[in-house]
């Protein structure tokens, strides 16, 4: 598309796709940026407990290049890895006042902790991360089960507790996977703030809050003209684009048969000051980022795709299950008139099977947590593609419109950069990464667990909620 420097550009979403967009967009030149959210993400810092309901929103979110055999995205992934330490040094050497209420120069938004890739077995995603991995990071990949590996991760400095947090090896428990060092987390709220700042250093202007939600999108028989926002006003736009997370599927029905909007169950439990001990054990210079049977889970048989984070500066351990991709089939579509999944974000417990996952694999691994109140219970809602691929085009049949969406919970890392290739596909450029994320065609039969449909198991109303009551085992049922 040819946009002239001073075209008016509206960005629907302020999460990481709407955030990395306008921040690049910016030092491609584009002068009018404006984006628009419901969320008072200035005044609330993206923080779950203030309010803020978008999956950008929470405490910290994974930072690695482990995928398989997806190089485009390992690239990608390495490329923000030097962004985020960029990133890093320019908060350590920015004077207090001029940043965010809610940072300060001594906050590091990118940890690299290490992240454990565990399971009973060497699983074959693994494996083919480890045969694509460039050879110049092989020596920072650790197999758990090759002594003389962890021998050599002892002797690099690695604490023994990072190759062994849940002393799985010591009790020669069946235990196979990877410590990958070139990994880690990010502080995930606070870098949404930290992105907005940079934003608005370069420019960009914001439309936040309540009176700033979505209403409609203005067209003009295909061409889309600008958005109507909740308090009345519409606002022309040359070039709108979508990047509302879970919320894209209810605004841009053509994507319905792309994307389904599915949550994961996250736990979060606040270490007490008085307890020492465990702010030392769980502290990301003993602890990892860790997952186990990432892709193994077997509905109601056994424990697997669950992950985990060292605890926040602030004491928050935070752990997740994502085995199964609960679904909200609650709004009807404007296109289709289906039933679509749709975010419900004010439910303050998780489905039962989440927590009997979770409390299993703690009762064996991490005992200690189960002597701890949650602090809270979130679903956090995604959009997953039907490829685990991000969906990042001009909307077929329509013009002025792209939607940015599809982040299928692995989105946040590319924060730093992923604008940059969004920017590639608004001036119509054709690069590797416009190409991966191209509007495309459903494969056969949809895949990636949107074939099931409202008829699938993983539906919400399908499900009993649990909370803290079954977390600390008064319910023996789980």
């Amino acid at each position: 598309m040819d946009l002239r420097p001073d075209a008016k550009i509206v960005i629907v979403g302020a999460g990481v796709f709407g955030l990395s967009t306008a921040l690049h967009l910016a030092k491609r030149g584009y002068t009018n940026i404006h984006v628009f959210d419901k969320q008072p993400y200035d005044k609330n810092g993206y923080v779950y407990l203030q309010g803020a309901d978008s999956a950008s929103a929470d405490e910290n979110k994974i930072l690695r290049a482990s995928y398989a055999d997806r190089l485009l995205y390992q690239q990608l992934a390495f490329q923000a890895m030097g962004e985020w330490e960029e990133w890093n040094r320019l908060i350590a050497s920015s004077p207090p006042d001029s940043l965010p209420w809610n940072l300060t120069p001594d906050v590091k938004l990118w940890n690299n902790c290490g992240y454990l890739r565990l399971s009973d077995h060497y699983e074959e995603s693994e494996r083919l991360t480890q045969q694509n991995f460039p050879p110049e990071v092989r020596h920072t990949q650790y197999r758990v089960s090759d002594s003389q590996r962890r021998a050599d991760a002892v002797k690099n400095g690695i604490p023994r507790s990072k190759i062994d947090p849940f002393g799985r090896l010591k009790r020669s428990l069946p235990t196979d996977g990877v410590l990958d060092m070139t990994a880690g987390f990010v502080l995930a709220s606070k870098s949404c703030s930290f992105a907005l700042h940079l934003c608005r250093q370069a420019g960009v202007y914001f439309h936040l809050g309540p009176e700033h939600t979505l209403q409609a999108l203005n067209k003009n028989g295909k061409t889309v003209t600008g958005i109507k926002t909740a308090n009345g006003t519409e606002h022309h736009a040359d070039l709108v684009l979508v990047a509302c997370g879970g919320w894209t599927p209810s605004i841009i029905p053509q994507t319905e048969r792309l994307l389904e909007t599915t949550s994961g169950s996250v736990l979060s439990i606040q270490l007490p000051k008085h307890r020492q001990d465990l702010w030392h054990k769980y502290s990301p210079e003993n602890f990892p980022v860790w997952d186990w049977k990432s892709s193994g889970y077997v509905p109601f048989q056994n424990i697997g795709g669950i992950y985990g984070l060292p605890r926040t500066p602030d004491g928050v351990v935070k752990m997740a299950f994502r085995g199964a991709k609960w679904t909200n089939y609650s709004r009807q579509s404007d296109g289709s008139g289906r039933l679509l999944s749709y975010p419900v974000t004010d439910l303050e417990k998780v489905p039962a099977e989440a927590v009997r996952v979770l409390r299993r694999f703690c009762e064996e691994n991490m005992p200690d947590l189960l002597e701890l109140d949650l602090e809270y219970e979130r679903l956090c809602w995604y959009t997953d593609s039907v490829d685990n691929s991000f969906l990042i085009d001009f909307v077929p049949s329509t013009k002025n419109l792209v939607v940015a969406s599809g982040g299928s919970g692995h989105g946040f890392k590319f924060l730093p950069v992923l604008g940059e290739r969004i920017v590639d596909v608004i001036e119509g450029k054709n690069t590797e990464y416009t190409r991966l994320f191209k509007w495309r065609d459903v494969p056969k039969g949809k895949h990636n667990g949107l074939e099931e449909g409202p008829q699938g198991w993983r539906t919400l109303d399908k499900q009993t909620l649990a909370g803290n009551k079954q977390w600390r085992g008064h319910e023996s049922r789980l």
